[in-house]
């Protein structure tokens, strides 16, 4: 149980023609029963219902729009400036929340060292059902400004990061979150690892990163670029190859995620 004195932690969803996914997504967070949780959804003018399933859920939502805007970063941005919680995070309009994130999130920053902290996730298909748990070692800032291996979802800081590091980069399309991480590390701010899954992605034909081709590979080279790496870490995937190994293929039918679990379910739905 969590006491009275929980951080706030404040999500924020944004979405644009989701309305297949978007129920599952904003049921994920509410189902948490967080009890010091600011939910916000920030829908761009879908026509598609999301509307009204927003609408659905209204009441418990510390604030929803639905309007034009100029896509997906400066929605996060829009919903980042107005939430106030203590720990902030996004999960976009087809992914999840697992059972209990946010409670092992608020534990994890308990240590008033912790600036901010990256778990585990499982990736799944357009039905919810459990295709690979991704997994990796404890980041390090070199890795951040080199690869892209963190489970955005899965991802959570403190509002004061915003104080240090700015918000999204509005010109990046796709890699708004990568650039934001690797602009973290160049910083010192390295997020610690929660050996835990977090969040579940799902995979589709209509992701943006499916989506995005040419357009994901420039803005991965422009991070690169403007946010050197000092150097690869051997080490580093060396430890993550024996993780996927051991937590992935080794351990694929092992519950509670074992191949083919539908998360929904595991959600109570």
């Amino acid at each position: 149980m969590m006491t009275p004195t929980s951080p706030r932690i404040s999500i924020i969803t944004p979405s644009f023609q989701q309305a297949p996914f978007l129920d599952w997504t904003i049921q994920s967070v509410l189902r948490q029963n967080y009890p010091a949780l600011e939910y916000m959804v920030i829908d761009g003018g879908s026509t598609d219902g999301s509307i009204d399933v927003i609408r659905s859920h209204a009441a418990r939502l510390a604030w929803w729009c639905s309007e034009r805007d100029g896509g997906q970063t400066q929605a996060l941005n829009k919903g980042f400036r107005r939430c106030t919680g203590e720990i902030v995070g996004y999960i976009n309009s087809d992914d999840m929340l697992l059972p209990g994130s946010l409670r092992a999130v608020a534990d994890a920053f308990r240590d008033d060292r912790v600036e901010a902290i990256c778990g585990w996730g499982i990736m799944m298909s357009t039905e919810g059902r459990v295709r690979r748990r991704w997994v990796f070692p404890a980041p390090t800032a070199s890795i951040l400004r080199s690869q892209s291996v963190l489970m955005q979802p899965s991802v959570f800081w403190r509002r004061t990061v915003f104080d240090r590091v700015g918000f999204f980069d509005e010109s990046f399309r796709l890699c708004m979150d990568q650039e934001f991480f690797a602009r973290m590390a160049a910083r010192g701010i390295v997020p610690r690892l929660v050996r835990k899954y977090l969040s579940a992605y799902r995979k589709h034909a209509n992701t943006k990163t499916n989506l995005g081709g040419a357009l994901g590979e420039q803005e991965f080279r422009r991070i690169v670029r403007e946010q050197p790496s000092r150097g690869q870490d051997a080490l580093w995937s060396a430890q993550s190859k024996v993780l996927r190994f051991a937590l992935h293929k080794a351990t694929a039918f092992l519950p509670p995620y074992a191949r083919g679990t539908d998360i929904h379910r595991l959600m109570g739905g």
